[in-house]
């Protein structure tokens, strides 16, 4: 957990460079990995990674270890995960636009 937080902080610290809105973002991202649930939250210009379910997450997004590994050291793009069925996703789907913003800017892309 605490290897996943690191590279989502350091992602989102080099996002917010090329995508500074999300400094502004007051967003949570609920997500389910082989059953590990946790969620991403992007409030006051920080991002932080807490176990459990949130009561209002915007999205929960639900994929296998494997895959959230890849789509973050950039090896599979998180739209064709989503398309091919890897990533499933429920509530807002569109907003999970942001959250592949951030990943993308990160990685450099």
């Amino acid at each position: 957990m605490e290897e996943l937080e690191r590279t989502f902080k350091e992602l989102f610290e080099k996002a917010v460079q090329k995508v500074p809105e999300a400094r502004t973002w007051n967003k949570v991202y609920q997500f389910n990995v082989e059953g590990q649930l946790f969620y991403m939250e992007i409030k006051g210009g920080a991002l932080s990674i807490k176990q459990g379910s949130h009561p209002s997450p915007i999205a929960t997004l639900s994929m296998s270890r494997d895959t959230l590994t890849k789509i973050l050291k950039g090896e599979l793009d998180a739209m064709r995960a989503f398309m091919s069925g890897q990533l499933k996703i429920t509530g807002n789907v569109f907003d999970t636009v942001n959250l592949k913003k951030i990943i993308d800017a990160g990685l450099g892309k």
